[in-house]
């Protein structure tokens, strides 16, 4: 796009130059038509230096640089010759038209308005003074006058063309910024969704071995070596799964069943020491809805295991009338509500994408987590281009 917005305001400026030699020295001669003509090669030349400073994302250029000043004094020069009586016609104008839209590319917004208008008065309102004689209503007068509106609305047209062509590469250049910039966006809300991933699996494993370690101590102290080495056992088998799952999160083929999850979650809570009672009764649960709930399911018993000196818990998933899905996770021996946590706000993100809701709160010592998604929901776009970027 660069390349063909240069060629197009070349072609301009090379096609501006040449109509003004042609229309201009016709039938015209002496000192003053060797200075148009040499006046016109010259800016001829600072046009096509000027281009490359319109070749940028966005106002790249100042109208003060030493390329533009000399376009614009030149051209000013040339059409201030020609208006010098007798006037040397309107062809000599075109040159001024180009240098006034290349300006009007490179100021901003209202400038370029300003500036276009200007250029537009300048030859408008010196033509028409210079142009004025004593022949102005006669025949032949009128005949030049029907040539003179062809090149005057040729002039108005080249005025606007620089800043047409160099607003469309503008267009494109900012559009190619978004595609990045989006690109870039997906790239890190993968990392953020990976981190998340590794974040639930890796803090729910290391909280179960923290656990069977605490038990382990317990029984050797007790001396109940047997029961010890098998709170090691459970330990290395735990271990072995952290390191099986995080290798699968890295390859993203990992599928959590939501029935498994919670079968493990009551388990793990019932060595706990906490009475567990778990009911799923969504036979019709999709796959990824049920990931996301198992994701959820591993939250609510990470953080029962952390922060609760719970006796009994509840799980429950159920499909509601509501036509929605619906888990809630409840506990008692619930500790003081803690602040600047991770997990519960990570839930909430992964679940704003399906369109669900995460509802946590405290009743005496009772601690419910209730989480919602519309049944037929379907992830957030973002998610999707995310994986599709990946």
């Amino acid at each position: 796009m660069r390349w063909s917005t240069a060629a197009t305001l070349g072609a301009l400026a090379l096609i501006g130059g040449f109509l003004q030699l042609l229309l201009g020295t016709d039938g015209a001669d002496g000192l003053r038509l060797a200075a148009l003509v040499v006046a016109t090669i010259a800016a001829v030349v600072l046009a096509l230096s000027v281009i490359p400073l319109l070749l940028q994302p966005a106002v790249g250029a100042s109208a003060r640089h030493g390329r533009v000043v000399s376009l614009l004094t030149v051209a000013c020069v040339t059409w201030a010759l020609a208006l010098i009586p007798p006037f040397a016609g309107w062809a000599w104008g075109f040159l001024l038209a180009i240098a006034g839209g290349l300006l009007s590319c490179i100021v901003y917004r209202f400038w370029s308005a300003v500036v276009l208008a200007t250029t537009l008065g300048a030859i408008g309102l010196g033509g028409s003074l210079a142009s004025v004689g004593p022949d102005a209503f006669s025949v032949g007068s009128q005949a030049a006058a029907g040539s003179d509106l062809v090149v005057v609305s040729t002039l108005v047209v080249m005025t606007f063309m620089p800043l047409s062509a160099v607003w469309a590469l503008r267009v494109v250049l900012r559009l190619d910024d978004a595609r990045r910039m989006a690109s870039e966006l997906a790239v890190a809300t993968e990392r953020l969704r990976f981190a998340t991933d590794l974040h639930d699996i890796q803090g729910h494993h290391l909280q179960v071995i923290a656990l069977k370690g605490e038990l382990a101590e317990r029984r050797l102290h007790a001396g109940q070596p047997a029961l010890a080495a098998a709170e090691l056992a459970d330990i290395r088998t735990i271990a072995q799964a952290a390191l099986e799952d995080t290798r699968a999160v890295v390859n993203d083929y990992r599928t959590v069943t939501v029935a498994v999850e919670a079968r493990n979650a009551a388990a793990v809570l019932r060595s706990a020491g906490i009475s567990c009672e778990a009911r799923i009764a969504v036979p019709d649960l999709p796959t990824p809805v049920g990931a996301v709930f198992a994701l959820a399911i591993r939250e609510a018993a990470t953080n029962i295991l952390r922060h609760s000196r719970a006796t009994v818990a509840s799980l429950e998933l159920v499909r509601t009338g509501a036509d929605e899905y619906r888990l809630t996770v409840a506990n008692d021996g619930a500790g003081a509500t803690r602040a600047g946590g991770t997990g519960l706000s990570g839930l909430t993100e992964r679940l704003a994408a399906w369109q669900g809701t995460v509802e946590a709160g405290r009743r005496d010592d009772t601690f419910t987590l209730v989480v919602r998604i519309p049944a037929g929901a379907e992830p957030h776009r973002v998610e999707a281009e995310a994986g599709a970027e990946r």
